[in-house]
């Protein structure tokens, strides 16, 4: 009974710690794409293709809060980590010290966001917006 318990207890860690969750999705590229934040964010503004994982990592030793702009809906996106709270998408976020959340876009647009460097302040210091354009990947030609 220990042993299993102890192998549920790593297999849980191991599945928190990984990329985004999803259903298997033919659609996702294997990219990932990373917003560092400190004082504030790198880069500003990104440029992925549809499926590529968007990824935010919080480098301070203190929680921030990610606010999305646009409404997320769940059928644009292919994977998230950290964006479900009862299995539904938040647009707001609390990515604790070194950790990060990400999402996996399904179509394409142009979607902002803002962090809060203060987690629990939301009138605090807060970031210029970041914006992510997803295109469309690129279609292969045939020799």
């Amino acid at each position: 009974m220990r042993f299993a318990c102890a192998l549920l207890l790593v297999l849980l860690t191991i599945g928190f710690n990984s990329g985004c969750t999803t259903s298997t999705n033919s659609r996702l590229t294997g990219a990932v794409r990373y917003f560092n934040i400190r004082s504030e964010i790198a880069p500003r503004h990104l440029i992925a293709q549809i499926g590529d994982e968007i990824r935010w990592q919080n480098l301070n030793q203190h929680p921030v809060t990610l606010r999305m702009l646009e409404d997320s809906d769940p059928e644009l996106l292919a994977c998230d980590k950290g964006f479900k709270r009862f299995g539904v998408v938040q647009d707001t976020v609390t990515i604790a010290p070194l950790q990060s959340v990400s999402l996996c876009f399904l179509k394409p647009g142009t979607i902002r966001f803002n962090v809060w460097l203060d987690a629990d302040n939301p009138q605090g210091a807060m970031t210029p917006t970041g914006t992510i354009r997803v295109e469309p990947a690129p279609s292969r030609r045939l020799s």
